[in-house]
């Protein structure tokens, strides 16, 4: 077969592998429009449906990842370092391994033991963002099994990427 020939079949079974791929997500806007993200739904199904507030629910359909999507009010008005604090005295927190944050927003990610999982320990990833006076909220947690670190880690990214809070 001429080079030519390989490199276009190569460029289109890249092509088709990205159009799956795409098709695999949505874009999901809180019926209270404070937030979007993208969500796999080729690999989840929602477990909860949608209430007022925007709490969505999903579940890996051939595993156990779970991801859960929703908004609040700040009420305590705390600081992201401060909800963080707040977060990690949760008895389901076996550690917080990674933090990150800015004036309005927080990223943290650990273990914790899973009530479910036959494995014991869970990866937890959970991101929030902050309205600008910190009154409002918005966040996404994914939990899995440490075994499907590899193939979970890129669904991590993609709803990090793609998580706004809408002003």
């Amino acid at each position: 077969m001429p080079l030519r020939s390989m490199t276009i079949g190569l460029c289109l079974m890249v092509a088709l592998t990205a159009h799956a791929t795409a098709g695999e997500w949505s874009r999901f806007e809180a019926p209270s429009s404070e937030y979007i993200l993208d969500l796999p739904t080729g690999s989840f199904v929602r477990t909860s449906q949608t209430d007022g507030r925007g709490h969505l629910t999903l579940s890996e359909s051939a595993g156990d990842a779970m991801i859960d999507v929703y908004s609040g009010n700040n009420v305590k008005g705390l600081r992201p370092s401060e909800f963080i604090e707040e977060l990690s005295k949760s008895p389901r927190i076996a550690d917080v391994s990674y933090r990150a944050l800015g004036r309005t927003w927080f990223v943290i990610s650990g273990h914790y033991v899973s009530e479910s999982s036959d494995e014991g320990t869970l990866i937890y990833y959970a991101k929030f963002l902050f309205s600008a006076d910190l009154r409002r909220f918005a966040a996404f947690e994914i939990s899995y099994s440490v075994r499907e670190k590899r193939r979970l880690d890129p669904v991590v990214e993609r709803m990090e990427g793609t998580f706004r809070l809408v002003q």
